[in-house]
């Protein structure tokens, strides 16, 4: 009788499937709320110029590098199967613009809002996704496309 259960891998990750959109508009809102919860005073200056500057940025990058992805017919969900290994900026300079574009969309709306408890957004969604999500793309990208992936990980950073 064999009394040893299968041990999980140590790449075998989490079952719960974390959206990102939805993580990072759940963060915004949560976020928001608490934000004009809290009594501080509010005026206009140029933390909204600059905030919205990240904003642009982030959004920028995020929606180049998905119409890349629509352009090369792969899948932009990240429990989806890959279809194409995309390599062209700004996956040249990070692995995750889609992420790091999210991130710093959050992370301007902090700034505009000048808001110390809204920059919870921008972390906690960097930290699940770093975490919980990309190492689980990772290893469908290292199952899929081998070496070429790893050759490529070693050459661009995870986020910047």
């Amino acid at each position: 009788m064999n009394t040893t259960e299968p041990q999980a891998s140590s790449t075998t990750l989490t079952t719960t499937k974390i959206h990102p959109p939805l993580l990072a508009g759940t963060l915004l809102l949560v976020t928001l709320a608490l934000h004009f919860m809290l009594p501080e005073e509010r005026a206009v200056g140029w933390e909204q110029f600059i905030g919205l500057l990240f904003v642009a940025a982030g959004v920028g990058v995020m929606c180049f590098a998905a119409a890349i992805f629509s352009a090369r017919e792969t899948t932009r969900n990240p429990y989806g199967e890959p279809t194409a290994f995309v390599a062209l900026a700004p996956y040249t300079w990070t692995r995750n613009p889609m992420y790091l574009g999210l991130a710093t969309t959050l992370f301007g709306l902090a700034i505009f809002f000048g808001s110390i408890v809204m920059l919870l957004a921008p972390a906690v969604f960097f930290a699940v996704i770093d975490r919980i999500v990309i190492p689980r793309e990772e290893e469908t990208m290292e199952r899929r496309f081998g070496q070429e992936y790893r050759d490529y990980t070693y050459r661009i950073r995870r986020w910047v």
